[in-house]
């Protein structure tokens, strides 16, 4: 698992609770990279708003132009409760994503590494 990711799903990361909850409940299996986020090569989970952007008739505008034009809808999701329109980043192995706490995480972490 990519450490980022580990840290995305714990509570005060800055995630929102739909992006903490997809990391931790399974759904984080199917993740792709893509472009029409925000116009950069970025890694997230497969959702209806990246299959939407991502249809070939779709242009995609460099970054920071996507950025800006997903942000405005991705806002508007959130305050919905759509978490199928949100942006929800996730490295390749985020499925293994098991932690809500960073000091537990980090204990964990450094226990499996010294060996202790």
């Amino acid at each position: 698992m990519q450490i980022g990711t580990a840290f995305l799903a714990a509570e005060g990361s800055g995630a929102n609770a739909f992006h903490r909850a997809a990391l931790l409940h399974g759904q984080a299996g199917d993740t792709v990279l893509t472009r029409s986020l925000t116009g950069r090569l970025a890694r997230g989970i497969r959702n209806r708003l990246i299959e939407e952007l991502d249809r070939p008739e779709n242009e995609i505008l460099p970054y920071p132009l996507q950025r800006a034009l997903v942000k405005n809808l991705t806002g508007l999701a959130e305050t919905s409760g759509r978490p199928e329109l949100l942006q929800l980043w996730a490295g390749q192995s985020a499925n293994l994503t098991r932690f809500t706490n960073a000091t537990a995480f980090l204990r964990q972490l450094v226990s499996e590494v010294s060996g202790v």
